[in-house]
């Protein structure tokens, strides 16, 4: 039976190793260790308001054998490094330990040293967009995806239940990189779209009207995506099937070579999908998707 009270440590305090960590203090959970890469006493100050009862620690032998459950949030390109630095511990039994890491891309078997050692290891990637350190909230009614061992498992759901969160199970490495590619794609496109929309027009409009003209826009459009399915939700021209707007489109974008690339890019995809769905203009559609590709 998985106690209410666990103790964990966190390698790698950003924005989503500090957010997940408060968020399950919230719950209960107690942080013992801490180990970030900054390692400056600002930083070890801020780490110690907001974790009063964790030891901020400057390297992995400094870690004691006192917790169940530990979380490695660096960025990719630093798993293997944290993880050779654990394997020089010689105080720690792994083999009564959980240690995930947050990435959603690189593979569990970064960890297979560790579960050499006898711990229960897998990755739990939150699905969310963190775009700042200290943000429970941001690791909270969310979805995470898990792939790894069975003990790790139970601890995952354990924790998207404490978080009020859904856990989606993987099965393999490529289903993480295709659930990865497909986050980007909703969320951080949405960025960049939103963004280059605000360029586009910040000539005649103040930048500050502009962004908030664009947020209500994309706020109508996630409603709607709330409540249709498929292209239901999609409006303008392309969803007209409107050859001349478009048309008219491009000629303006002409100036803009990247941004038309962009524009291209997803009406592509976007008659693809509305062929799919069974647009009534079908032959209209067919006519744009020659004109994009030029």
């Amino acid at each position: 039976m998985i106690r209410p009270l666990r103790p964990f440590s966190l390698v790698g305090p950003g924005r989503v190793g500090s957010s997940l960590a408060m968020a399950l203090e919230g719950k209960g959970w107690e942080c013992r260790h801490i180990l970030p890469k900054d390692r400056s006493e600002s930083q070890r100050r801020k780490l110690s308001s907001v974790f009063p009862a964790a030891d901020i620690v400057e390297r992995a032998s400094s870690l004691a054998d006192d917790f169940e459950i530990l979380f490695i949030a660096v960025q990719d390109d630093e798993i293997e490094n944290v993880v050779d630095g654990l394997l020089a511990v010689n105080n720690i039994s792994w083999k009564s330990k959980v240690v995930l890491h947050t990435s959603g891309v690189k593979s569990v078997g970064l960890l297979q040293p560790l579960r050499g050692r006898g711990a229960s290891v897998g990755a739990l990637h939150p699905i969310a967009a963190f775009a700042n350190r200290y943000q429970p909230r941001s690791a909270s009614e969310i979805y995470y995806d898990f792939f790894g061992d069975k003990k790790a498992q139970s601890v995952a759901r354990r924790i998207a239940g404490l978080l009020n969160s859904k856990l989606i199970i993987l099965k393999n490495e490529r289903q993480r990189m295709l659930l990865h590619i497909a986050s980007a794609i909703a969320s951080n496109s949405t960025v960049v779209a939103i963004r280059s929309a605000e360029e586009l027009v910040s000539g005649f409009i103040h930048p500050r009207d502009a962004k908030a003209l664009m947020t209500a826009l994309l706020s109508s459009t996630v409603s709607n995506l709330s409540e249709n399915e498929g292209m239901k939700s999609l409006t303008g021209p392309l969803a007209r099937a409107d050859i001349e707007v478009i048309s008219d489109h491009i000629k303006a974008l002409e100036s803009k070579k990247t941004l038309l690339q962009f524009y291209k890019s997803w009406s592509l995809l976007g008659i693809d999908s509305l062929l799919r769905d069974g647009h009534d203009r079908k032959s209209r559609l067919k006519k744009i998707k020659d004109i994009l590709s030029r």
